[in-house]
């Protein structure tokens, strides 16, 4: 499959977001999922309307895709068995998540990032992954809308960790949905480490290249020599891709990383059941709770996450501990998150608190940083509100707030009012 040319980013995701209809609403879910739209297509919009589509592709192939194709009994029908879920998790499976992953990489990644910064014709080339295609993907920017000017030095370092970015907000996401639902369907494990894992892997894949083999599109290099001319002094110490991909190594000491591994290797491939029940977390009283480190690149440089969940009845709150690497820039954050705050009949509500203190970001001018921080922060609220006298029937989602200039995942960098809108639903 090649190419996905100068199509708009909108119109293609929400057109192939109706077969979600085609699927039996759960009750028993605790998340939620969205159709939602945004001016931008944001990271946000892509994440959001992606996952809802996944999870509607997986479960419609549940009830018509078989898992088992007989009894298995004894160790050789065991065997054969857990063959042709692998193969169907390769041929299938794995190319549809790949290919989700990818979506969100260029068209909710860069492209959401060309299109805040006022490009217009962005075209995306995408292809299937083994042995259908080299699963290769990249962005190609368009011509500046009139009134816009070229972005800056910091804009284009959002542009180059965009993908990686956009990934990380949809493994995030999804880690919130399976934390709800305490629940971890094989898709979802699949996607979450094939999201969760992107930057890594960009690294140490780099890395370990041919130098003469790494092509001059690639993020990981654009983002290290972009920081490196930007940022570093003379006589000082530089980014290279060993100290990044050193660094990355930390987001595996996050027990999510764990289960999604086990949800498709023993769970599906070998128990051959669809979901792991349960999720285990540590239990304190009346709560429970899971700790987690992560690892992301931003415009200022790399930064360490030290997230904190915590299950309460329905609710889920998670406090994530943000901390730069202070290689160039001194910065930190916090962001909190509620979900199910309320969850009446006909109301659900989620929070979402974002501070932070980091170097002052330049949107208007090409000259260097002056070394000054500042603090800001974003506030959301989620609305969820059903009109029929059914929990699991359909209801409005809306997701307003305000951010004030800075960086933070998901969101544009400068000052603005967030507003989202479309459906809510149980799938």
């Amino acid at each position: 499959m090649k190419g996905l040319r100068k199509q708009h980013a909108s119109f293609f995701l929400l057109k192939i977001l109706t077969i979600s209809l085609l699927v039996s609403l759960n009750t028993k879910a605790q998340s939620y999922s969205q159709i939602i739209f945004d001016e931008n297509q944001s990271q946000n919009f892509g994440s959001a309307n992606l996952i809802t589509l996944h999870k509607a592709l997986y479960l419609f192939e549940d009830k018509h895709l078989r898992d088992t194709l007989f009894k298995e009994n004894n160790f050789i029908k065991k065997t054969g068995g857990f063959g042709y879920r692998m193969a169907k998790l390769l041929l299938l499976d794995a190319q549809i998540d790949c290919f989700t992953a990818l979506l969100q990489h260029e068209v909710f990644g860069h492209g959401a990032r060309y299109r805040e910064y006022g490009y217009k014709g962005n075209s995306f080339n995408l292809n299937l992954y083994f042995p259908f295609g080299d699963g290769s993907g990249f962005a190609q920017r368009g011509v500046l809308r009139p009134g816009y000017k070229s972005p800056t030095y910091q804009e284009n370092i959002s542009i180059a960790i965009g993908g990686v970015d956009a990934e990380m907000l949809l493994a995030n996401n999804i880690t919130n949905q399976m934390l709800l639902d305490d629940t971890l369907h094989y898709r979802q494990g699949l996607l979450y480490l094939i999201s969760q894992n992107n930057g890594l892997l960009y690294l140490w894949s780099t890395r370990l290249e041919n130098p003469a083999k790494i092509k001059s599109n690639n993020d990981m290099v654009a983002y290290i020599n972009d920081m490196n001319f930007f940022y570093a002094k003379p006589n000082t110490e530089k980014y290279n891709l060993n100290t990044l991909s050193n660094q990355s190594l930390i987001s595996f000491a996050n027990p999510i990383q764990i289960y999604s591994a086990l949800s498709i290797l023993y769970t599906y491939g070998i128990k051959g059941q669809k979901q792991l029940s349960k999720i285990p977390m540590i239990k304190l009283g009346n709560v429970r709770y899971l700790p987690a480190f992560n690892y992301s690149l931003t415009p200022f440089g790399s930064q360490y996450h030290f997230i904190n969940y915590v299950r309460f009845k329905s609710m889920l709150l998670n406090a994530d501990f943000m901390l730069g690497d202070n290689a160039f820039n001194n910065f930190y954050g916090i962001s909190l998150k509620g979900f199910n705050l309320i969850n009446k009949k006909r109301i659900t509500l989620n929070f979402h608190l974002d501070i932070w203190n980091q170097p002052n970001l330049e949107l208007d001018n090409y000259s260097k940083p002056t070394g000054a921080n500042q603090t800001g922060g974003a506030c959301k609220v989620d609305i969820m509100l059903r009109p029929f006298s059914k929990q699991n029937k359909l209801g409005l989602f809306v997701q307003t707030g305000y951010k004030t200039k800075g960086y933070i995942t998901g969101e544009a960098l400068a000052e603005s009012f967030i507003l989202r809108y479309g459906i809510s639903l149980h799938l």
